[in-house]
């Protein structure tokens, strides 16, 4: 009785005991997520299918876009920058250079980009390699309040502690608001982070659905048997209308129908819940993709994937997420190696020309400045992603492309309304 009384008293709060609150926590039947912790978002990329495809629909073709490095005057130079970026170390090339980086900056909301150098020598000081360190084993040594980074460690697994100058690693990350942690607005968020929800809700999802195919759900066809042969019992017709009829209501209600006889049942199709199961998977499904800006078209499964939707969903993808990933990174990396590398002035470019869907737009637009009769033919030029040409009436304004131009029938182009 004393033990009881025990019990009910840390059961009904009586007496603290952290144990206790979890069972309590399982007796509510509240849902149970996981830490937010990096763990926690790996996994979430290595056990999820939705969140690995997701973030693959955006790395993989990322990875793929060629690169160049321009000077100030938009001319392709053969620059340190991206000699390094195409053989970036030993073991990478530039497509999975870019694909780690990405990577690691939609699972753990940062990536670190570390340069190698030597001490001393003409190249003292400049990287010589390049390497993307997991975000997870990385470590940032908190500085002052006007430079609150001071430097970066990484810890391999079973190796010793390598440490980097703060000028020797870019890191690119997402904004962090929380600033209850000491330095934790330094580390970027994870945009897993606030899905932790859904990613459960999807795992759990497809580990019901996997059960119910083994076990072989619930409805399906019932034989019923007579009890000392096993052999099949004839019944009636007014005898299968109330089985029927039974199993209705009883399913309704979540009830076991109870019979008196030997049965044998064969699985024919999913149940309601199953069905309900499905359909949540969508759900979750869609807020990952809204997360990462991507169109949920383009996942397998879904009902709205006719031609012109894909095309759109593509363009889309393109130019709401991978674009804007690809140019940060490469925006950072410039910021970060020009000066390194004395290249000030030079910066390094994603071509996206040979992406199919996103050409549609530039023949729009190159159609719209044809038929508006107010750019050049220069201008044209490069909205179509081709070179200005040195000659004669290139940089005039014409009335009718292939006409004279504006200024040899009389009217000024600065008086030429836009």
């Amino acid at each position: 009785m004393a033990l009881f009384g025990n019990l009910w008293d840390r059961l009904t709060g009586r007496q603290a005991n952290p144990l206790d609150a979890y069972i309590m926590q399982l007796l509510a039947a509240n849902a149970i997520y996981p830490d937010e912790s990096k763990e926690s978002f790996l996994n979430s990329y290595t056990g999820n299918n939705d969140t690995f495809t997701i973030i693959n629909k955006i790395v993989e073709p990322a990875s793929t876009v060629p690169i160049y490095q321009y000077d100030k005057n938009g001319e392709e130079v053969n620059g340190r920058m991206i000699q390094l970026i195409n053989s970036p170390n030993p073991y990478q090339s530039q497509s999975q250079f870019i694909e780690a980086a990405l990577t690691f900056y939609y699972i753990f909301g940062e990536s670190f980009t570390a340069g190698q150098t030597l001490d001393g020598g003409l190249n003292a000081g400049q990287p010589l390699r390049l390497d993307q360190l997991p975000p997870q084993l990385t470590k940032i040594n908190l500085g002052t309040i006007f430079n609150p980074v001071d430097s970066y460690e990484f810890y391999p697994k079973g190796g010793l502690m390598v440490p980097y100058q703060k000028d020797m690693v870019l890191h690119w990350k997402e904004f962090n608001p929380d600033y209850n942690v000491m330095g934790g607005h330094l580390r970027g968020m994870s945009r897993l982070r606030p899905l932790l929800k859904s990613i459960t809700g999807s795992s759990e999802a497809y580990n019901s659905l996997v059960k119910a195919f083994q076990a072989q759900g619930m409805w399906g066809l019932l034989t019923m048997l007579e009890p000392n042969t096993n052999e099949a019992v004839h019944l009636t017709k007014e005898q299968k209308s109330a089985l029927k009829h039974r199993f209705k209501i009883d399913s309704k209600k979540g009830d076991l129908t109870i019979i008196n006889s030997l049965a044998k049942y064969e699985k024919m199709g999913l149940t309601i819940v199953e069905l309900e199961v499905i359909k949540a998977l969508g759900l979750f499904k869609g807020n990952l993709c809204d997360a990462f800006n991507v169109p949920s078209q383009l996942l397998a499964g879904s009902t709205d994937r006719t031609y012109n939707n894909y095309k759109e969903a593509e363009e889309s993808l393109w130019r709401n997420a991978i674009q804007p990933s690809l140019n940060a990174y490469l925006e950072g990396l410039t910021n970060w190696l020009a000066p390194l590398f004395g290249e000030q002035g030079t910066y390094l470019q994603a071509d996206y020309s040979g992406v199919s869907c996103l050409q549609e737009n530039i023949k729009e637009l190159v159609g719209w400045m044809v038929a508006s009769k107010s750019f050049s033919k220069n201008e044209i030029r490069e909205a179509a992603g081709y070179d200005r040409i040195k000659a004669p009436g290139m940089d005039d304004i014409y009335g009718n492309i292939g006409d004279i131009p504006i200024a040899d029938i009389g009217i000024p182009p600065d008086n030429v309304i836009q």
